[in-house]
């Protein structure tokens, strides 16, 4: 069963399970992602559809936000974020931490969260992960066309240009268990690749939980067993 629901002048979409485990999982999307009053895209595309059935035949509470779409995280998107996980636990019936799932831009909201949530977080998964803006905008100076569109999303998104996200260090610093999903091929977001190398070494320096899986984009069915292997992990302390 699914519903929608307006909040903040954006479309929310809330899938529940038939059998519930108690768990919620936000997804916050990347630059394909949308909502609108009728589906999303994680309906309308094939992969993305199967991946929420499963979650959700696991006991999941699953729920994501237009959010502003190419918000590239953006002040706006962050606060909303929050607002939404408040509105969400007045609303269900579900354990207060709660797992994110976050996928290419959406890292950038996300990790600007867990300063905001930190008592209410159980876990992350980042799926293909842009950890910094600025590397990205780099990456993409090389691609006239690629780079022009960007820069006209990201000056709608923040009213500027120059814009700096710290988003390594709350990642790196979280207590909470990190799961980063690394596609291989077709990955918009490759040249994050060394960072994130250096977020996995400081991590286990640190001795704080995470682990990283890599894939072939023809693989991504199997993820979701992985997803949800990693988040039961995760729930054993209440």
């Amino acid at each position: 069963m699914l519903r929608t629901l307006l909040f903040d002048q954006q479309w929310c979409m809330l899938h529940y399970p038939e059998q519930p485990n108690g768990f919620a999982i936000f997804i916050i999307g990347d630059q394909q992602h949308y909502v609108n009053e009728e589906s999303s895209f994680w309906i309308n595309n094939i992969g993305r559809k199967q991946m929420i059935e499963r979650l959700t035949q696991a006991g999941y509470f699953v729920y994501y936000s237009n959010l502003f779409e190419k918000n590239w995280g953006n002040q706006q998107s962050v606060e909303h974020s929050y607002n939404l996980y408040q509105l969400i636990m007045r609303k269900e019936i579900l354990n207060q931490k709660i797992h994110i799932l976050a996928e290419g831009m959406g890292i950038l909201t996300a990790a600007q969260l867990i300063p905001l949530m930190e008592d209410n977080i159980r876990s992350i998964v980042l799926f293909a992960p842009c950890i910094s803006l600025e590397k990205h905008i780099e990456q993409e100076q090389t691609r006239k066309f690629y780079y022009k569109k960007l820069m006209k999303e990201i000056k709608a998104a923040f009213n500027e240009e120059s814009v700096h996200i710290n988003t390594e260090k709350p990642i790196e610093e979280m207590k909470e268990s990190l799961f980063i999903i690394q596609v291989i091929d077709q990955n918009r977001y490759k040249d994050q690749l060394e960072l994130i190398h250096q977020l996995l070494l400081k991590r286990k320096e640190k001795k704080l939980p995470v682990e990283i899986h890599y894939i072939l984009l023809e693989n991504r069915q199997y993820i979701t067993e992985k997803i949800i292997r990693f988040l039961k992990e995760n729930e054993k302390v209440l």
